[in-house]
């Protein structure tokens, strides 16, 4: 599923002075790039790509085409060999020949002919180097460039923070940095929306915040940056600082409202996402795709499907017909909808698709319970050779679990192993709940004590799978474990430990589990209150189990069954008929299974209820 995000900056031709443009996100089709006048103003776009500039394809700074073609068709030659070029090239020609460049090797005989013709360093030319060899992921010759440069300005040093961020050198490019600073150089536009973003991936919301500071107080406020605010705000999950940044703006553009709308929906904060693009319609924006996409994702989430149906009908099928992220986003939404069939007849029709559209369909399938069209629809998806990622993996092997396809989960296993993603928590979750899940615990058991990181998930999924399939003690071997190992149970953790204790009546470690719920908001869970009900009053403490009961915020009919259950097993009949008709009058239907305990456990025993209490127990 498809979400607005600032993808790494990407560096093109610098004019002079430097100018920043803002590319759009694109999708398959890349559409073609707006030109940026070579001033020191800073145009409002769209995107948030670091120096992105258009190079100038002008007839004069071509008048030497032919010995371009000639030099790059030929890159073995060396600069002497190029006497035409030599003598008549000057800083602009070389920096577009720079950008026109398909290849390093190309780079690098232009570099000769820079070196030959200029003799000593031109800022203007280094940073069109700088930046085409971090295009082509040349860190190295760029960091070179950077080194011998006499002279850097801002272009220069953002350029290589820029380059270094990009390929996940992040302290490296913090470094740098924090050096330009020292050097007294003035941020602009692309090193704050740079560094912006690479205070996200450094997962530093501190130093971000002083950047946000900096801004402030600049010159330098304009749409590009507010947005790249909002989305550093967003992103750690900070949305009362999102919406004051985005507040404070004085102008915003369809990308400021996609970010805010965006930011809203991955918090899954849907009645919010759906008034902000509400707001953003009657302010007289179009949405773009990023928009769209975030919207069906809330209504997926929300389960809001009449008015994804109607995004559908009105935007997606006149404007984005083929974009292969809003088909995704549509095979999602309606999956999660549970419209299956809606989310395949969408499948269908997509004249492209990728991996995560696949997945969404698999996923959705695998959800609704319906393993075998989910495992098809993965034979296919392998036979056409396309990439399985964690999550397409995960759903297959819940779809194999599901159907008891044991040979199919164990060979996607196999595929799990050769990939080395066993060691991502998510994959090795799933793989320990589909051996329990296919009555294998002790390869599930094998699974977890080679993951190198257990989460909740994966030990709950070892605990609930040993105490479904009977091996109760095992299971509280494991929660033991993993108590010791300073994961903190949740809801279903519990739920699952108790249901073992039940089994075993093992009263001792049924009130150490309490005792530990206790200490956390699992115990206002009515799944857990339930089960500490049941255990209680398996284990013959009916006054335990009352006390649990009685002190419950919410109820629900298992929570009555078990203290029922338990009263009338336990012998306590007239409190167990009471409770019945308590619960009658509560507006909770009996059911037969409560009716039949009752009566086989208390059929001899004789009603003493008031008449004047009202309460008339009717079978249904």
């Amino acid at each position: 599923m498809l979400s607005l995000t600032f993808f790494s900056p990407q560096f093109t031709r610098f004019q002079q002075p430097s100018l920043v443009t803002i590319q759009p996100l694109k999708s398959a089709k890349p559409k073609q790039k707006s030109k940026t006048r070579n001033t020191d103003s800073h145009r409002n776009t769209s995107s948030f790509h670091c120096f992105s500039c258009e190079p100038t394809t002008s007839t004069s700074q071509f008048n030497n085409s032919s010995d371009l073609s000639s030099f790059q068709d030929t890159p073995d030659a060396d600069a002497s060999d190029t006497p035409s070029v030599s003598q008549c090239v000057d800083a602009n020609m070389l920096a577009t020949w720079l950008q026109s460049c398909k290849n390093v090797k190309q780079v690098k005989r232009i570099h000769a002919v820079t070196l030959k013709c200029l003799g000593s360093s031109v800022t203007y030319v280094d940073n069109n180097l700088i930046s085409v060899y971090v295009r082509f992921g040349n860190l190295k010759e760029a960091r070179k460039v950077f080194d011998k440069m006499i002279e850097r300005n801002v272009v220069s040093w953002t350029a290589m923070v820029n380059g270094y961020s990009r390929f996940g050198l992040d302290d490296e490019a913090f470094r740098l940095f924090s050096d330009s600073i020292a050097y007294g150089i003035q941020a602009n536009v692309n090193m704050f929306v740079c560094v912006m973003n690479l205070c996200i991936q450094r997962l530093d919301f501190e130093l971000g915040r002083q950047i946000h500071a900096c801004i402030v107080k600049s010159v330098w406020r304009n749409l590009i940056v507010d947005s790249a605010v909002i989305h550093f705000y967003s992103q750690f999950g900070d949305l009362s600082s999102a919406f004051c940044a985005f507040d404070e703006m004085s102008e915003r553009d369809v990308v400021s409202w996609t970010t805010m709308i965006t930011a809203c929906s991955q918090q899954e904060r849907g009645e919010e996402t759906f008034s902000m693009f509400s707001q953003m319609l009657s302010d007289g924006f179009l949405p773009n795709e990023f928009t769209v996409c975030s919207i069906l994702k809330a209504c997926g989430k929300e389960g809001d499907l009449k008015f994804g149906r109607q995004l559908h009908a009105a935007i997606v099928k006149k404007m984005y017909k083929d974009d292969v992220y809003i088909g995704t986003a549509l095979v999602d939404m309606y999956a999660k909808c549970r419209e299956i069939l809606d989310s395949r007849e969408v499948f269908n029709e997509m004249r492209n698709r990728n991996t995560v559209t696949w997945t969404s369909i698999i996923a959705g399938y695998a959800r609704e319970g319906l393993g075998e069209e989910a495992i098809n629809l993965f034979r296919v998806m392998k036979r056409r050779n396309i990439f399985a990622n964690n999550l397409t993996i995960v759903s297959i092997l819940k779809a194999c679990g599901m159907i008891g396809a044991s040979q199919l989960g164990k060979e996607v296993h196999a595929q799990v192993i050769r990939k080395f993603i066993h060691t991502n928590v998510y994959v090795g979750s799933t793989l320990v709940w589909f051996y329990c899940k296919t009555g294998e615990s002790p390869t599930a058991s094998k699974v977890l004590q080679q993951m190198p990181l257990r989460d909740v998930v994966s030990w709950t999924a070892i605990i609930s799978g040993c105490a479904r399939l009977g091996h109760e003690s095992e299971a509280l071997e494991f929660m033991k474990d993993m108590l010791d190992e300073g994961v903190e149970p949740n809801s279903f953790t519990y739920s699952s430990a108790l249901k073992a204790c039940a089994k075993l009546e093992d009263v001792f470690h049924g009130k150490l589990i309490h005792s530990s719920a206790n200490k956390t908001t699992a115990l206002s869970n009515v799944f857990v209150g339930s089960a500490l009900i049941n255990m209680y009053a398996k284990c013959g403490h009916v006054v335990e189990a009352y006390q649990v009961f009685d002190s419950m915020p919410e109820r629900n009919l298992i929570t009555w069954k078990s203290m029922i259950v338990g009263y009338a097993t336990n012998r306590h009949c007239q409190k167990a008929l009471k409770l019945m008709y308590r619960m009658q009058a509560e507006g909770i239907e009996v059911d037969d299974h409560i009716l039949t305990t009752v009566y086989t456990a208390c059929g001899d025993v004789e009603w003493d209820v008031e008449p004047s209490s009202g309460y008339c127990l009717q079978s249904s």
